[in-house]
């Protein structure tokens, strides 16, 4: 999976290009299985540095330590320009590759090359390996605001503007970049817009969705419009609820530009029905997953996002416009 990172400057000494840890050369490998080898103690006591020979083969090590630290200052050593891109006047980019980080993910050195990225998480070290490993291997750009590839649109459209900070492909539209942080809250919004607006097109009169997920605790957090039963757990949220004067029947407007709907059966159903026929008034119960494919690990590293439970129960209820009023 590709994850961004929108700042405002790359620093000139960042040229751009792929980055990660060297390895060790075939060579340096066989060294280093050699001097794991010959660096340990075990077997030796106390009373075997009173014997002359001990105390030789102590100081013989000596180097061999000294080697042993420089052959891992290699193999977990700063992340570094593996391959500059010629063509970095075009757009400033720094690609960080799982590939290439050797299994290694602790970043202390390497602060100044993500640029603040990480500052919102407690333990930065966990926060980047789980972004790397994410979906078995995944990628870092970070990108200048001011200089993104014309194929990277916002998910707001032409006129959304893109913030500093962490983002990841939409699950849908890989051209598209979504914010990490409340991406499950955006992700929501976006299904119910979608939804809304192909209903709208098709004669709609009333749509009403409800929330009506059960879960224990704060799981699911709380918001305007959400009740409880006597247990504590949630029983309904509206999530939308809007009324219509006639409109238009266009089902190429409808299913224009959707790329969430198409998952759900029972919505894909309502609209297959309604377009190929005049079906007035559908309830129904959807199950909607609010991480649509995104790695939930990932998104678990915000404090808002902890012990979420992204698989929902949402209650639609539309009632349209006859066609023959339309």
């Amino acid at each position: 999976m590709t994850y961004y990172g929108i700042v405002d400057r790359i620093q000139p000494k960042h040229k751009s290009g792929v980055y990660g840890r060297r390895k060790l050369t075939e060579e340096e490998s066989k060294e280093l299985e050699y001097v794991l080898k010959n660096t340990g103690i075990k077997g030796i006591t106390w009373d075997d540095f009173i014997p002359y020979w001990t105390w030789v083969k102590l100081l013989w090590r000596v180097p061999l330590f000294y080697k042993l630290k420089k052959l891992r200052d290699i193999e977990k050593g700063k992340i570094s320009l593996q391959h500059q891109n010629e063509k970095s006047f075009l757009t400033k980019r720094i690609l960080i590759s799982d590939s290439i980080l050797n299994n290694y993910y602790i970043i202390k050195k390497d602060m100044d090359l993500f640029y603040g990225l990480l500052d919102n998480f407690s333990f930065k070290d966990v926060a980047f390996e789980k972004i790397m490993k994410s979906k078995g291997g995944s990628e870092l750009v970070i990108l200048e605001r001011s200089s993104l590839p014309k194929n990277i649109k916002h998910y707001g459209g032409e006129n959304g503007t893109f913030s500093y900070g962490l983002y990841c492909s939409h699950p849908k539209d890989e051209n598209q970049i979504i914010p990490l942080e409340n991406s499950n809250e955006l992700i929501k919004n976006l299904i119910l817009e979608e939804t809304l607006s192909a209903y709208e097109a098709l004669g709609a009169k009333r749509i009403v969705i409800e929330d009506r997920t059960i879960f224990q605790g704060n799981a699911g957090g709380t918001g305007k419009g959400v009740k409880t039963d006597s247990s504590g757990k949630y029983s309904k949220e509206i999530l939308r609820e809007k009324t219509f004067g006639k409109g238009t029947f266009d089902p190429e407007r409808a299913l224009k530009d959707k790329y969430f709907i198409h998952d759900f059966p029972n919505i894909k159903s309502t609209l297959t029905g309604r377009i190929n026929g005049n079906q007035t008034l559908e309830k129904f119960t959807e199950t909607v997953n609010l991480n649509a494919g995104l790695d939930v690990d990932v998104l678990g590293l915000y404090k808002a996002n902890a012990n979420f439970q992204y698989t929902r129960s949402w209650y639609f209820e539309v009632d349209f416009y006859d066609k023959n009023d339309l």
